[in-house]
């Protein structure tokens, strides 16, 4: 199976795990803020810089992340290696506070991990 997205939720009684495995039966990883798999380019933070609308700031903070990942953007803290993300994050569902159908991180390190 492919591994997939899944959106992080406060509804009483999910379960990112049950969630995962009923999706394709993968285990998941939430790489939402913090840690150290979380967008260091923050929707806000994008939209004051550039005054973008809220879905370009989005997209914006998206492309700064695989730009960051792939060593072509500074972001006041070093990327994870690659070797790292594949070794951790390899085979896993992906999970964050994003939207279904908006741009997210997550499809970058799904890339990157599952290469």
């Amino acid at each position: 199976m492919r591994p997939a997205r899944i959106v992080l939720s406060r509804r009483a009684g999910f379960d990112l795990q049950a969630s995962s495995r009923a999706l394709n039966g993968l285990p998941a990883q939430s790489v939402a803020r913090p840690g150290p798999w979380g967008n260091p380019f923050s929707i806000d933070g994008v939209m004051a810089e550039t005054g973008l609308a809220r879905d370009a700031a989005q997209a914006e903070a998206v492309a700064r992340h695989r730009l960051w990942i792939e060593g072509r953007l500074d972001a006041g803290r070093p990327a994870p290696p690659l070797a790292d993300i594949r070794a951790r994050l390899g085979g896993k569902n992906l999970a964050c506070w994003c939207r279904a159908g908006t741009p997210c991180h997550v499809d970058t390190l799904i890339a990157f991990a599952n290469d």
